[in-house]
């Protein structure tokens, strides 16, 4: 069911929507020392080992506002109002965005791929979002969909981030319908031909490695020629010349894609950012989430004192 189009902006990009892809619950205790975070049944697994570091009076965080940030923390991205964050994910965006905190610090760690500080600083305004980025975006929806593959071999379609000349788009393989889809937030006909030709040779790749006999799923299966499958290019809204958005929209593609099949994005602005650096590190596919909301917490703590 596709959501109400009047509901916040925050669908756009919430990466929480999916069943098999929650945040992990967090349980607060307001009057105790410590807060602790208590995943479900079926991810306890994933996150065994992790646990959650000392907190102090975390119930006022809980409840904190935009205006409770301390304008002598020293931000490279500052949360605002309409961005409606909770205050653990305010806590969390702080942390992430904190211009002293080591930019090598690992946030994300989803097992195939993980997200230092560094990487995630790329999401704020005017920044070039890195390729780390965009392969947890990948990696968490292959982890929380039954339908939708990004690895070979495939039953629907192969998503892929594609960088051209300093510019980010999105290739779709539609095996079922046989099709090369060229979605991009900032066309211009001087570039289409070199970014078709970096498409087809992903194409052939991806051929070459279906040659052998194990990419088959029975005697009767057709091998696909992703080279000759038809070529179709999306009409998508189109970014600011100078915004440096590219990278967002293709995030957006792809979550939208992954719960509702729309390409339809029609705002990527900086609450979209925020949101997108705080749901990735508060989902449960990663196994640093406890680890890196607590850590938040007790930066909090120790940035207010």
């Amino acid at each position: 069911m596709r959501p109400d189009p009047s509901v916040s902006r925050r669908w756009c990009v919430d990466l929480t929507t999916d069943d098999q892809t929650e945040k992990i619950p967090w349980q607060i205790h307001a009057n105790h020392e410590f807060e602790t975070g208590v995943p479900s049944a079926r991810r306890r697994s994933v996150l065994a080992g992790k646990e959650p570091a000392a907190v102090v009076n975390i119930g006022k965080l809980v409840s904190m506002t935009v205006q409770d940030i301390p304008k002598s923390m020293n931000l490279v991205f500052r949360p605002t109002d309409d961005m409606n964050l909770s205050g653990v994910e305010l806590v969390v965006a702080t942390y992430i965005f904190m211009r002293h905190l080591p930019e090598s610090e690992i946030l994300i760690d989803i097992g195939d791929c993980y997200a230092t500080r560094g990487a995630l600083m790329t999401l704020a305004p005017k920044m070039e979002v890195v390729d780390d980025v965009l392969n947890t975006v990948v990696c968490m929806l292959t982890l929380a969909s039954n339908t939708n593959a990004w690895f070979l071999p495939m039953t629907i379609m192969v998503y892929q981030p594609m960088w051209c000349d300093q510019h980010w788009y999105l290739m779709i393989i539609d095996v079922r319908e046989q099709k090369l889809i060229y979605v991009d937030s900032l066309r211009d006909p001087r570039e289409a031909d070199a970014r078709k030709t970096a498409m087809m040779r992903v194409a052939l790749y991806l051929e070459g490695m279906t040659l052998g006999n194990s990419w088959l799923s029975g005697d009767g299966a057709m091998r696909p020629r992703f080279s000759a499958f038809k070529f179709e290019e999306s009409d998508v809204p189109q970014q600011a010349a100078d915004s440096m958005d590219c990278g967002i929209w293709v995030a957006q593609w792809m979550i939208r894609a992954h719960m509702w099949q729309d390409y339809g994005v029609q705002h990527v602005n900086a609450a979209t950012r925020m949101r997108l650096a705080v749901d990735l590190v508060m989902k449960s596919q990663n196994q640093l989430a406890q680890d890196s909301v607590s850590k938040a917490f007790a930066h909090w703590q120790t940035e207010t004192a």
